[in-house]
């Protein structure tokens, strides 16, 4: 199964996009209805890679007049200065799990809720009484047996026990099956749930995270703005692919550009035009600064799920080159808002940033097609209420006018 094919129209999950005449987002009058009726909702969010942009979207969303009133469980899975992770002989991986319980016991207490939210369904683990025992939800990026192929290039060892593995998979899949409804970011998340864990495609609804556009504001740019700033952002710097970012910078026969690298791992910098900044987060300043300033973005990743990365620079008006792996092929619309191309294909990407490099007319028509796809299809709040509207018609509180 690759990420750019499509499920059989018999067996298909919805994808709830601007496009569906499903997804349009609540009017003023069911919004009214639900704050009047508000949702206890506790969610379970988890800050590791991505998750953490996700949390702080949903986080900022939630207004009062969303119809939620949230509580919120914030998995950090560590605490350097913790008594948990200073305990004498504890395997890493168990501190963590225990500081991720104590986590969930902080934020959720034993409160019951209408329903809970989780991201990530690796805090199920030892901790699935507390938190099956009340109607929930997931959203996922992928699926456990999804993430098998990816193992090597995100540091993890093998499989070395198939029987556990087999257990670990009939665990989740009784843990999906007691989900009310699961929000796939992507079609290629959500083929994974149905075809490897058997849900039912009417629970499934591709719903993709979003972003907050107000804060990916981009100026004008034009065809002469000088050298062309091209933007790599990815913390792991060989599993994103920034070495064949590098490649190409020794190549090129372009001179008038820029590559700003943002990673946390060490980078040979070898070429004189490239810049290497360390240590920005989510939502940082002075990473938007860096959107805004660039005028393509490239992640020529080797193993992804998805990449809220490209979304950011689709709304700071980027055309972006992007390797298709996982559910990153829904993100693009090839030769419109960017490029696809395949993981590891150093050639294809030199390719297509000399391309975007020397055609600065089509590069800026391209940026533009990226900031409305970003608008129609990647506004968090949209997203979110979206969501929202789908929990509450799947717990009989759907609300809104008659």
């Amino acid at each position: 199964m690759s990420a750019a094919s499509s499920p059989s129209t018999a067996a298909e999950p919805q994808d709830v996009s601007p496009r569906a005449p499903a997804a349009d987002a609540p009017s003023a009058a069911t919004l009214a209805a639900w704050a009047a009726d508000p949702l206890r909702i506790g969610f379970v969010m988890p800050t590791e890679v991505g998750l953490k942009t996700q949390y702080l979207n949903w986080r900022a969303c939630l207004t009062p007049d969303s119809g939620v009133l949230p509580s919120w469980a914030v998995i950090d899975w560590w605490d350097p200065n913790g008594c948990v992770e200073r305990l004498p002989l504890l395997p890493r991986i168990l501190k963590a799990r225990l500081r991720a319980r104590l986590e969930l016991i902080e934020g959720l207490g034993n409160r019951r809720f209408d329903a809970l939210f989780v991201a990530a369904m690796s805090v199920f683990y030892a901790n699935e009484p507390r938190l099956s025992r009340q109607p929930y939800f997931v959203t996922a990026d992928t699926t456990p047996r999804q993430q098998h192929p990816f193992r090597a290039l995100y540091g993890r060892p093998p499989i070395r026990f198939p029987r556990l593995e087999r257990l670990q998979h009939r665990v989740y899949r009784g843990q999906f099956a007691g989900a009310r409804m699961l929000f796939p970011w992507s079609t290629w998340a959500a083929e994974g749930f149905v075809e490897d864990y058997g849900v039912d495609p009417a629970r499934v609804r591709v719903v993709p995270p979003g972003i907050d556009l107000s804060k990916w504001s981009f100026p004008p740019r034009g065809a002469d703005d000088g050298p062309v700033n091209v933007l790599f952002v990815g913390g792991d710097f060989h599993r994103k692919g920034g070495d064949l970012l590098l490649d190409w910078a020794e190549r090129t026969k372009h001179t008038n550009w820029r590559l700003h690298v943002v990673t946390r791992d060490a980078v040979r910098r070898s070429h004189a035009n490239v810049r290497v900044y360390h240590g920005l987060t989510p939502n940082d300043p002075r990473l938007i600064d860096l959107y805004r300033s660039a005028h393509v973005f490239a992640l020529p990743t080797r193993a992804d799920c998805y990449s809220l990365a490209t979304i950011e620079a689709m709304a700071a008006g980027l055309p972006s080159i992007l390797a298709r792996i996982g559910g990153t092929g829904n993100i693009l619309r090839d030769g419109e808002t960017g490029f696809s191309i395949e993981p590891g294909d150093g050639d294809a990407l030199a390719d297509r940033l000399d391309e975007l490099i020397g055609e600065p007319v089509a590069r800026v028509r391209m940026g533009l097609a990226a900031r409305r796809d970003a608008e129609a299809r990647y506004d968090a709040r949209a997203n979110i209420l979206r969501t929202v509207a789908l929990m509450r018609a799947a717990l009989g509180r759907a609300g809104g006018p008659a």
